[in-house]
């Protein structure tokens, strides 16, 4: 077994993390291969399958560790679902979306599947998580499942079809509605 902490390892990972978003820029999901990554990372393949498993879980580790550091403290230490904080998430997300969209060519429909899906399933946590600390369990699984779901959908469609230089919008638009179906809603 590898040790995460040894600075070789966390170099190492950190020159494939580095590589294969520069191939992301420049090439499709599906054209990319591990000899590929292996090359720009100037490692051989067998270091690179010491790390990962294969591509998608490099692409699983990067979504997870941009979108973490991208959430707020507030929402991190959110007592309850509050209008702020679901503008927080809101904006968040669709910074995320945005984001990634723009670093990677999206000219895949696998990743950008395994891209969405990864999104909302952390999403989706970040809202059980503050909906847990109020509510029982199976209540707080659906209410942070169905929110989640409304937050990414209204995130991305607004970056595809919306008024993208105006997250502001996004934000009077959707949470109105997350709220109100919440029965958070506060006049």
């Amino acid at each position: 077994m590898v040790n995460q902490e040894d600075p070789r390892v966390v170099r190492t990972r950190q020159l494939i993390r580095e590589a294969f978003r520069e191939l992301l820029q420049h090439k499709g999901f599906d054209a990319i291969t591990i000899k590929d990554i292996a090359q720009r990372a100037t490692i051989n393949r067998a270091t690179f399958y010491v790390h990962y498993e294969d591509k998608y879980a490099l692409l699983d580790e990067i979504i997870e560790q941009a979108f973490v550091k991208m959430i707020p403290g507030q929402v991190t230490n959110a007592q309850e679902f509050t209008d702020e904080i679901c503008s927080q998430l809101i904006l968040m997300t669709y910074s995320y979306i945005v984001d990634f969209y723009q670093i990677c060519r999206m000219d895949s429909k696998s990743i950008a599947t395994l891209v969405d899906s990864k999104i909302k399933k952390m999403l989706r946590q970040i809202i059980e998580d503050i909906f847990l600390k109020g509510d029982d369990r199976q209540q707080a699984r659906m209410v942070s499942a169905m929110t989640a779901s409304a937050i990414y959908s209204a995130a991305y469609d607004w970056l595809i079809f919306g008024e993208s230089d105006r997250p502001d919008l996004l934000v009077d638009i959707v949470r109105p509605y997350v709220m109100n179906g919440l029965g958070l809603h506060r006049n």
